[in-house]
């Protein structure tokens, strides 16, 4: 009768709790981390002796007058596998725990980028058996203030079948950790692509910018779920109507014989507002001819290509429908049975449908051909295009966490601050770029508060975002807003500027990154003397008609001619920037730039571009020189 009487006060007054219970995230498969006092909470009746028995020891606890007990262990050396058992009235059994090191992994994106999406993704997933290897996938959520538990998410041991979807990037980091140490590895993968730096700082901070206060205090009264459900359904209200609406269906205009010369030309690949295409969200068929010899038909198959799509596909040859896929993030490549072709005119038409993103062909004009036995032809260059749902109603407003700051700070990360960590890594800032100079400040804010409520230092590590070209120099200053944070104690900066593809804000190499985390965390967390960063500039000196470029320390490894390094510009008092001459001089630890364009320079620039292509100078471990610039203009 108690227990009734109880569940129905929870419903009345808010929680009570019929049984002992744990946040989420303290499951069977955890890691728990070493040399750290081992700290187990929860919640039950007020007044309830909660008893733990854990690696030989046993100790209990009274839940207080919220019902909240806790409960903490001496810490440990790393080791395992051990069985947790909480007992109260109900009881509790946690097998396969391990002590080692946690690492928080977030961001947006590029680090929640799947395994199986990564650069051989297929093979690096067959091979994702790790016995000491834990993964725990936090469910994305959206909440309005601090939560005390995720809404999902628990333990797994690393295997083919539980790190699918996992990131790429968090779980490379910690193969290599775990091959270097030896050490039982937990990976908390909390990130959501898309989001900026404003939704994962707490309202402790956004608070003090007045148009986000005001968000934040609507956001108290807002149930997520419901938002996030009602978004949804109207989203898919949306994409059923513009099926429906399609005229191109219903008109077959993938027949082969279907007459469009009437349609208007446009040359491929292009976004759709670049291309000015109204209206940019819907449906939009394109179509061209190419011709086929015999020789190109005596394979089973043949390799179309048609790059990355905003956001979905169904290309047909000939009026057959030969492929289809909805992930905008990765390149279609389709093998294509040669029936569907035939010797001399070929059509192709794709039907693509953008539901609210930048809409069109995203890939470089490379990505698109058709690749035969005895050569590739492009598929680059003029085709022809028509709306097919012209008069299609607006997509629904998208909730997502850009539009409320603090909700993934309460939803992803605040429910962590009862354990401990060993540290964090961070890929994320491109959602940021409109506001690339704000971001240092709050960047460093956002280290700063993480800390404050975790209650210690904790290494944290970030990536500096790659080379991405045609930005208009925004991500140039968003890369220099996030070096700004090596200013705080205990921080590394993962050097990326060589490793992301120029057309492409999702490169797949996620293996490089990954090593390049665990090789920094080597000297922030670890205290190896493995450096943390190729070789950085210090200071300079003007001398005749040359700038000399001084560096922290000698041991580049140079990949090119010691004696013509690229990716440097000088400039006079004119502030008129010039591709320069550079080459390493006799210390090992200074580059002499200079340039007949330059007669008295004042500033040098290294790799100070979106894209700046080729890049030299590294140190022994491969870590790139990052970015840099010697003026502040």
């Amino acid at each position: 009768m108690k227990r009734i009487i109880l569940f129905m006060l929870a419903l009345v007054f808010g929680q009570a709790y019929a049984k002992v219970t744990l946040p989420k995230f303290f499951s069977s498969h955890m890691v728990l981390q070493r040399e750290a006092p081992i700290t187990i909470y929860g919640w039950a009746d007020k007044g309830k002796t909660v008893s733990i028995e854990f690696a030989g020891k046993t100790l209990q606890a009274k839940a207080d007058n919220k019902g909240e007990w806790s409960i903490t262990f001496p810490a440990m050396q790393a080791g395992g596998p051990y069985t947790v058992n909480i007992t109260e009235d109900n009881k509790i059994i946690f097998n396969d725990v391990y002590i080692g090191d946690v690492w928080f992994c977030s961001g947006q994106s590029n680090m929640g980028w799947k395994l199986e999406n990564a650069v051989n993704g297929e093979q690096e997933l067959a091979n994702a058996s790790h016995e000491k290897i834990k993964l725990l996938q936090v469910s994305r959520t959206m909440a309005g203030i601090p939560q005390n538990d995720i809404e999902k998410g628990s333990w797994a041991t690393s295997s083919p079948q539980s790190a699918e979807g996992f990131s790429a990037v968090a779980y490379f980091f910690g193969r290599e950790l775990y091959n270097k140490y030896q050490v039982p590895i937990g990976l908390i993968n909390s990130s959501w692509g898309g989001t900026n730096i404003e939704a994962w700082l707490s309202a402790d901070v956004m608070g003090k910018h007045p148009e986000a206060a005001k968000t934040i205090a609507k956001m108290k009264g807002i149930d997520f779920s419901n938002v996030m459900k009602d978004y949804k359904k109207d989203f898919d209200a949306w994409n059923k109507k513009a099926d429906n609406d399609d005229v191109g269906l219903k008109q077959q205009w993938y027949n082969k014989d279907y007459d469009t010369k009437s349609w208007k030309n446009i040359e491929l690949p292009v976004y759709w507002k670049k291309a000015k295409v109204e209206p940019n969200d819907g449906i939009i068929w394109v179509t061209r001819e190419f011709t086929l010899t015999e020789r190109d038909l005596t394979e089973d198959e043949l390799t179309l290509s048609i790059g990355r799509v905003d956001n979905e596909d169904i290309t047909y040859i000939n009026g057959n429908k030969v492929a289809e896929s909805t992930n905008k993030d990765l390149e279609r490549v389709y093998n294509v049975a040669k029936e569907n072709f035939t010797p001399g005119k070929n059509i192709i038409t794709i039907r693509v449908k953008n539901s609210g993103d930048v809409g069109g062909f995203r890939s470089d004009a490379s990505a698109l051909y058709l690749q035969t036995p005895s050569r590739k032809i492009s598929l680059a260059g003029t085709w022809r295009y028509e709306a097919g749902t012209k008069d299609i109603e607006p997509v629904p407003v998208r909730q997502h966490p850009t539009i409320y700051p603090t909700s993934l700070y309460n939803g992803m990360v605040a429910p962590f601050f009862g354990i401990k960590i060993k540290g964090i890594i961070w890929y994320q800032g491109e959602a940021n770029s409109k506001n690339a100079a704000e971001y240092a400040s709050l960047f460093k804010a956002m280290i700063t508060d993480w800390r404050n409520h975790w209650g210690q230092d904790y290494p944290f590590i970030f990536a500096q975002l790659p080379n991405y070209d045609n930005q208009n120099g925004r991500w140039i200053t968003l890369r220099e807003s996030q070096s700004k944070a090596l200013e705080l104690k205990n921080t590394g900066m993962v050097t990326l500027i060589d490793v992301g593809e120029d057309d492409n804000i999702h490169p797949i190499n996620k293996q490089e990154p990954g090593r390049r985390f665990a090789v920094v965390a080597q000297n922030v967390a670890y205290g190896d003397k493995l450096p943390a960063s190729a070789p950085v500039y210090t200071s300079y000196k003007q001398d005749a008609n040359a700038i000399f470029v001084t560096f922290n320390e000698a041991g580049f490894e140079l990949k090119g001619n010691t004696n013509a390094l690229s990716g440097f510009t000088i400039a006079g008092s004119d502030k008129k920037f010039y591709p320069a001459n550079a080459s390493l001089q006799s210390d090992g630890k200074t580059i002499k730039v200079w340039s007949d364009k330059v007669q008295k320079p004042a500033a040098v620039r290294y790799l100070w571009a979106d894209a700046p292509g080729k890049v030299m100078l590294y140190n022994k471990d491969g870590l790139a020189t990052p970015p840099f610039r010697t003026d502040n203009w």
